[in-house]
Formats: structure tokens, sequence, C-alpha cells
């Protein structure tokens, strides 16, 4: 699919209106051509004649202003619709399935890509212009003269030939561009986020810019010359074609075919109108390809990215009178082994969990605690088994019903400045009450709907993804590792207050630890060891701890 077709797809009406008022601009512009030529020849009513140039060129003025806003209207629309079709696509895409793409590419495609589409789209109004002003003229040469106007036509038709044949090189080599640019992305994300490392060690720093972002870049940088230094010949070549046509209908047409010397004085005049317009669609031609890759790139990832399946936001699909269980038969998922070496089977593995329970679960390094997580949220999809709730099978057409059961706070989390809950009046009272009762009122307030601030320490930025979580008053909360970064006190917080407060309110809480200390508060701990529950029961039972007041 090309430029101009996506376009069309997108915005047919404002193209439409684009057209009709392109093509009168440019039978403006071909008659502006016709009145010069007229005035140097001195034919007609002189005065008549000027009344039409300046009549033609107000008109010229308007209906090419209106034709370009038409298009910038409808480009932007278009921009408008992909980036939000492709969030949204993302977003119902399974988390594997972006895993496996990786953020780079994803970067990318979302960042510069999209970019430089953008930036082929702000051209067409210019394209479309100059290409309908080229078509009038054309018209207008063939209304003078029908052998200027097939020898030109068939010069032009075969320097448009040449030139594709010649850019055909220098396209490869932008092809090979732009997958060097996904590597030098990749680059720039580990010196973002290893920044700190990098720091501490600068010959470990100046390695990884010696060895690795500076090769990277000077490639990139010799292949983006090449590729750019031989378009400079292509495009420079077909300007010279186009002199080399004007000197064959200036200089050897008359002697084949002769003419008057007011049609060749028109017809000169017109070639040297078209040589503006040509010249500008010859030095666009490497942005528009530019835009082809990505727009490749664009929809390679659109067809990658699942389709919305439209199912209902809410909980209703799994709704039941009896409390809410989760079950697990058989459930199996694979994954690549930490050292890269066959693949780590999780399961299979039978579990049940009950509206109510906290659920602790535990386990070494590797043991699969995480994927379980990630496949009791919906997030990871079982490849053998069956996960079940209230009775009914979880599948792919029930999934995002299933999810919205859930509100988590994962080890990796990402936390939104703005508050996302669903509309309610008092979401911003809900909010600073949470924040105050986290011991967060002396950094953090709710002005506008979001956080003050998300400048703060690990564990205080944790403090507020909690408040977030609970915000969305789900049935199940899951919480992964979420007191490792919390200091001691507000850590027999989280695990002696917090937690019992939300099984008292009827929440299900399940809860990745390591803090054996306070397994006592769970009502079941599931141990994990390569891949299977080893243990699945009580835990040994621990003293109360006694309440604190919030720090």
């Amino acid at each position: 699919m090309n430029l101009l077709s996506y376009l069309y797809r997108q915005s047919w009406r404002l193209l439409l209106l684009a057209t009709v008022f392109g093509t009168i601009s440019g039978l403006c512009g071909a008659g502006v051509v016709a009145l010069i030529g007229k005035g140097v020849k001195g034919d007609g009513d002189i005065w008549l004649s000027g009344l039409a140039f300046f009549g033609l060129c107000a008109l010229q003025l308007v209906t090419k202003s209106v034709s370009e806003i038409a298009l910038l209207r409808s480009t932007q629309d278009a921009i408008l619709q992909l980036r939000v079709d492709l969030s949204r696509k993302l977003l119902a895409t399974p988390l594997r399935r972006l895993q496996e793409l990786g953020k780079p590419g994803l970067l990318v495609i979302l960042t510069k890509d999209i970019d430089t589409f953008i930036t082929a789209f702000q051209m067409l109004p210019s394209v479309f212009g100059n290409a309908i002003v080229i078509i009038a003229c054309l018209g207008f040469m063939a209304s003078l003269s029908m052998q200027l106007f097939a020898i030109f036509t068939v010069s032009l038709v075969v320097c448009v030939v040449g030139y594709h044949i010649l850019e055909a090189l220098p396209m490869r080599g932008l092809l090979k561009v732009r997958e060097q640019i996904d590597g030098l992305y990749e680059n720039f994300r580990g010196l973002i986020e290893g920044s700190k490392e990098l720091q501490l060690n600068a010959e470990r720093a100046h390695r990884f810019v010696d060895h690795v972002i500076d090769p990277s870049a000077k490639e990139l940088r010799q292949s983006y010359v090449s590729v750019m230094t031989g378009f400079v010949w292509v495009i420079n070549s077909g300007a010279l074609l186009f002199y080399v046509v004007i000197g064959m209908v200036l200089f050897l047409v008359p002697h084949w075919y002769p003419q008057s010397p007011a049609t060749m004085m028109t017809a000169t005049l017109i070639l040297l109108y078209l040589i503006g317009p040509i010249n500008a669609l010859t030095t666009m031609t490497p942005g528009l390809h530019q835009a082809g890759i990505s727009l490749k790139k664009i929809q390679q990832l659109d067809g990658e990215l699942a389709a919305s399946t439209g199912e209902s936001a809410g909980r209703e699909l799994f709704a039941s009178q009896a409390p809410l269980q989760i079950d697990l038969r058989g459930v199996c998922h694979a994954y690549p082994a930490a050292t890269g070496d066959g693949q780590f089977m999780l399961g299979p593995l039978d579990l049940t969990i009950r509206e109510g329970e906290c659920v602790y679960i535990v386990g070494g390094n590797g043991s699969g605690k995480t994927t379980l997580a990630l496949l009791l949220l919906g997030l990871y999809e079982p490849e053998a088994g069956q996960m079940v709730l209230n009775g009914k099978a979880v599948t792919a057409d029930n999934l995002h019903a299933y999810r919205q059961h859930f509100s988590a706070v994962f080890a990796d989390f990402y936390l939104f400045e703005q508050l996302l809950a669903a509309e309610q009046e008092d979401l911003s009272a809900r909010a600073t009450h949470y924040i105050t009762q986290f011991g967060m009122a002396h950094k953090v307030s709710v002005v506008d709907g979001k956080f003050s601030t998300v400048d703060l320490s690990t564990g205080q930025r944790k403090r507020l993804a909690l408040v977030s979580s609970y915000l969305e008053d789900r049935p199940v909360y899951l919480f992964d590792e979420w007191a490792a970064d919390q200091d001691p006190a507000f850590k027999r917080v989280f695990y002696a207050e917090l937690l019992p407060e939300l099984k008292a309110r009827g929440k299900t809480v399940i809860v990745i630890t390591h803090d054996d200390n306070y397994f006592g508060y769970a009502d079941r701990v599931i141990k994990l060891e390569d891949g299977h529950i080893r243990h699945d029961g009580e835990p040994e039972p621990v003293a109360k701890l006694p309440e604190l007041d919030m720090v």
C-alpha cells in the first residue's frame, strides 16, 4: 500500500476535495502561462488579458490553498487514526508476543517510523500541487501542438523510467539503513537504562561507547552517506535529463516538425515553468521512499499486532452467585531457559484460589513464580491445560473480561502520573486518603487528576503504584515482590495491616515474596521448584507483629 492509497482509505472525502481544487489550481497555472505567452506576443486586448491574468493568479492562490489545507487535514486525520489504532492493537496483543517483538523494534516504529511517515505526509500537498501543475501544462501544450506534446511526453516518460532504474541501487541501501537504525536504538536503550552502571566504571563506559555505539553509529553514517550520495547523483542526473529534453524540443524538433515562432515561444515558457515543479518532485523522492519503507514497517507491525476483540471491558461474562474461584487444571507454559539452552516448562499445575484468600507464592529465582502470576492474570495463555473462573473456562473470546478481575503491582512496575481509574466523583479524595494512609502526604498530592510528582525513590513510587491499584477496586490483587524496596517499618505495615485489611474487605490477595518472616500472615503458601508446586498449604505460624504507625 502506498501513501496515497493509505490516505484515500482513511479520508477519501478530503482527498477528493483536495483533488478538485488542486486540478483547478493547476489549470489556473496553465492559464497564467498562456496569458504570459499572449502578453509577450502582444496578442489580444492587453487590458482584458491583464485582468484575466491577475484574476487567475487570485483564483490559483485560493484553490491551491484550499487544496493543500484539505490535504493537510486529511493527512493529519490519517496520522491520528494510525497512532490510535496502533496503540489499541498493541494493548490487545498478547504480552508474550510483545516480548518477542522487543522494546527497541516497537519504539523505533512508534517513534522514528511514524515521524518519517508524518514528514512524507507533509510533503504530499507540495507533491500533489506540482503534479497537477505538470498535468495542466502538458494539457495546454497539447492544445498548442500535438507534435511537441507527443515528443515531450515520450521523452519525459523515458526520463522517468531511466530515473527509476537509476534509483534502484540507492533504494536497496535505504532498506539496509532502516535495519541498522534498529540496532542503534537497541544500543541507545542500553546506554540510557545502564547509565548508572556505566558511570561507576569509566573503563567499561568508554568501551561501551568506543566498541558498541561508535561502530554502530559509524556503520549507519557510512550507509546513509552512501545511499544519499547515490540519490544526489540520481536526482541531478534526472534534472539534467529534463534540460536535455528541453534542448531537444527547442533545437531539434523544429528541424523535424517546423512550428510557428509564437508556438515555440509559448512552449518554451511552459517548459521553463515546469522546471520548478519537476525539480521539486525529484528532490522529494528520497523522503517519499523512506516513508514507504517506514509504512511497510508500520503495516508489518500492524499485521503482527492483534485486533481488538471488542469484548466487553466488564466482568459480567463470569458473573456468579457463588464466591469467586480460580482453578488451574493441568496448566503448562514453556519459555526459553535462562541459559538459552532448551526450554523451561512450568507445570503441569493444578491449583485452586478462592475468594478472600491471602496466598503467598514463594520459591527460588527461576522457579516460575512470575510466570505463574502472569498466567493467573491472563497475560500469558497456557499452552496446555485449562484455566477456569467461577466454573467457566477462560478462552481467547473471554480473556479480556477475565483480566478485568485483577489489579497488580509488578516487580518491574510502571507508575502512571495520571489517575486512570474509572471516572468517579470521589476519585481524588480517595487517592488523597490512600496517599495519607501510606505515609506519603508530605511528598505527594493529587492535582488535576494527577500525582503532583513521581520523582521519588523506588519504594515511594511503589506506594503510589499501590494507591493506583487500590483505586481500581478489583476482586483480586496481585503483588510481585512489592515489599522488596520498602523500609523495615513499612514492610511490616504491608504484611501485617494492609494485606489483612484487603482480605477483610473480601478481596483475594496473591503475593510473590521472599520475606519468610511474614509467611504466617498468609492463609496458604505455594512453593515452586523447577516449575512444579512442591508445597501448597498452611504456613508455619508466627507471632503477631505489633501494629505500627505509618512512616
